[in-house]
């Protein structure tokens, strides 16, 4: 048997135990990389999607992880992005055989959110800003580790005790950043604030006046009495550490 050969058999068997011994190999000392290798992963997805794991017990979670070991195939050879890969794997190849809640894949999502921006460097240099700007005069600067999330599912509420069968009828938007000490945070916002930071996202260069008066258009309100409620709303942005202040 050429080396490549044996070197697929032998990866095959790590992959799925139901496949045959390479040559001169036991099923003991097998088991030993087997075990070692699969253990590994099913801890680290364990520690990345926790809420995934109650809401689907013990012998599903790892029939699943099982899965996803034996069947995907990986986009990135390093082991801190094997969470990324999971999410993948749910999101596009629906695994045969294991009946899983129609909201798994978002609620994957949700978690996984909180691991990227736990570990993002998008903050390392920021541009030169005020944190003291007038927020409505000047462009104000969107903590760039930050993400504004819509998902059907109300996916912050879902446990092992509430796993709704259908997704409500409105929408759930949350926002999640990082703050100035680290931590990661989630906030359930409305309809209006997540357009209003996506606009500031996407237009990083208007005033906070500019880009209010484009949401009033977009949303068919009165510009004025927007900006109003608006301009507290801003503020209080600045103090959850969402906006970092204006662009000098």
């Amino acid at each position: 048997m050429r080396f490549q050969d044996y070197q697929r058999a032998f990866t095959d068997r790590i992959r799925d135990p139901r496949a045959g011994l390479p040559n001169k190999v036991t099923a003991g000392r097998m088991r030993v990389y087997e075990h070692l290798l699969f253990n590994n992963i099913e801890s680290f997805l364990l520690a990345g999607f926790p809420v995934c794991r109650k809401v689907l017990g013990q012998r599903r979670w790892l029939k699943l992880v099982r899965a996803f070991y034996r069947d995907h195939v990986s986009h990135t050879p390093y082991f801190r992005r094997v969470p990324e890969e999971f999410l993948r794997y749910l999101q596009d190849e629906a695994p045969a055989g294991i009946e899983l809640p129609e909201f798994l894949p978002e609620l994957a999502h949700y978690e996984w959110v909180e691991l990227a921006l736990d570990t993002s460097d998008q903050d390392a240099q920021l541009p030169a800003h005020n944190p003291a700007g007038d927020l409505l005069a000047g462009r104000p600067l969107v903590n760039p580790v930050l993400r504004v999330l819509a998902y059907r599912w109300p996916v912050h509420r879902l446990s092992p005790r509430y796993r709704p069968k259908q997704p409500p009828a409105e929408t759930t938007f949350l926002l999640a950043h990082r703050d100035r000490d680290l931590k990661v945070r989630f906030t359930v916002i409305n309809a209006l604030t997540a357009r209003l930071l996506t606009l500031l996202q996407e237009q990083p260069q208007q005033s906070g006046e500019a880009v209010l008066y484009r949401l009033a258009e977009a949303i068919g309100s009165d510009a004025v009495t927007l900006m109003v409620h608006a301009a507290s709303l801003l503020n209080d942005l600045r103090a959850q550490d969402v906006i970092l202040g204006t662009l000098i």
